[in-house]
């Protein structure tokens, strides 16, 4: 985690269907990953909890009707008053997620958040590709709570009838600070002044998600001969039984579209030399640098370095090898991979390292951080991760 000291607000906008509750999802994910106590604050949940189900119907955002308007009015400053007092207290980066689609709505929302002292942006979600509209469409009506209870047919109708509502009032992003995602990726606009990194890597982040139903596959390198003297680190090659390992490895993926990422050390590129489809070499998934560590055994640490044995056995998260890396220096690496990842639209193969595999299946399936270095990740096993579909998360498996 950055030293960043300012509370930020990450406020979606766009129209209905557009993926604003999917990208918050995924940011929160991205944001908890790397140690930020982030938080949704949603406001379709609130009026839901508010007002029950009558307030789903399409009636209810007519803005030709003035009790409505105040209705909706009420609820989402009621529920922005919640994401203030959070922020200013306990939380470091809140989403505020609604449609936000008036420029009204928004100057409110940017003084709001002068007034508390937090930094703001704003990401609009730009879609006008049919089939993305439809996929998004489709995932709303059978998961949205709006629509439980609705036959297909009156849920698709009432939907339409709802989105002609706010495209009637619907003005673009143009005069704050903010981000735009065009159609999940295509491009990114970023408009937000002076340099702001961080803003570069949400920006960079949400620019990358994509609603493709692609698996990621984990794997370790094939055995070394460094793992059979259960030396760390080093550059070592693959023994023959690693490469056996490597040669079924391919054999199990082959006629399979997916692309290969490995780190730029010599064991993961020669597992990968197996295969016949495109391969990427990312230097960011490199092992944990186990610094004035580096080529010796576990028993020669605690043997010549016993204060780093016990430094690493009391807090192994935490931990940085004298001149190298801890598991949360990693987590800040890895993240440049994960973002790769992200963008692909085809299946991927991650052929890495034990502590960096540990960091990706973290960000996939949401783990205590205390428990990230104990994730099991032995040799010769492939790991694969699956979303369970567009909203709810991912399942994973050893196979």
């Amino acid at each position: 985690m950055d030293n960043r000291k300012a509370k930020l607000a990450v406020i979606m906008a766009g129209l209905p269907a557009r993926g604003k509750s999917y990208l918050s999802l995924r940011l929160q994910r991205y944001l908890e990953w790397q140690g930020y106590r982030a938080r949704i604050f949603n406001v379709g949940a609130y009026r839901r909890e508010s007002l029950g189900a009558p307030s789903s119907k399409s009636d209810f955002f007519d803005p030709r009707e003035p009790v409505f308007a105040r209705e909706r009015e009420r609820i989402a400053k009621r529920c922005f008053g919640d994401l203030a007092e959070w922020l200013g207290g306990a939380g470091d980066i809140a989403i505020y997620d609604a449609t936000n689609v008036t420029a009204s709505r928004r100057d409110y929302l940017r003084s709001e958040c002068g007034r508390y002292g937090f930094e703001h942006v704003f990401v609009e979600n730009v879609c006008d590709d049919p089939e993305i509209i439809e996929k998004i469409i489709r995932i709303k009506l059978e998961h949205s709570a709006d629509y439980a209870g609705f036959g297909p047919e009156a849920a698709r109708a009432d939907f339409a009838r709802r989105l002609g509502h706010y495209e009637s009032v619907y003005e673009t992003v143009s005069d704050a600070a903010h981000m735009k995602i065009i159609n999940f990726g295509l491009s990114v606009v970023r408009a937000y002044g002076e340099e702001r990194p961080f803003l570069d890597e949400i920006a960079d982040f949400l620019g990358a998600v994509n609603l493709m139903d692609k698996e990621v596959f984990l794997t370790r390198h094939g055995e070394t001969y460094f793992n059979c003297e259960d030396r760390i680190g080093g550059d070592s090659p693959l023994t023959e039984r690693g490469a056996g390992y490597a040669g079924r490895l391919a054999a199990h993926f082959k006629g399979k579209d997916l692309v290969v990422f490995t780190s730029a050390k010599r064991r993961t590129i020669e597992t990968a030399s197996f295969f016949d489809c495109e391969m990427v070499v990312l230097p960011e998934l490199n092992e944990i640098n186990s610094g004035l560590c580096d080529g010796l055994s576990y028993a020669e640490i605690a043997e010549r370095r016993p204060e780093v044995n016990e430094a690493r056995n009391y807090d192994k998260l935490n931990f940085r090898y004298p001149g190298g890396e801890s598991y949360m220096d990693l987590i800040q690496r890895v993240k440049k991979a994960v973002i790769r990842i992200e963008a692909e639209k085809r299946d991927v193969l991650v052929i890495a390292h034990r502590a960096v595999n540990r960091c990706l299946v973290s960000y996939f399936i949401p783990t205590p951080p205390e428990d990230i270095p104990y994730i099991e990740m032995p040799l010769d096993r492939i790991i694969r991760i699956a979303r369970l579909n567009a909203h709810y998360g991912c399942d994973w498996k050893v196979i």
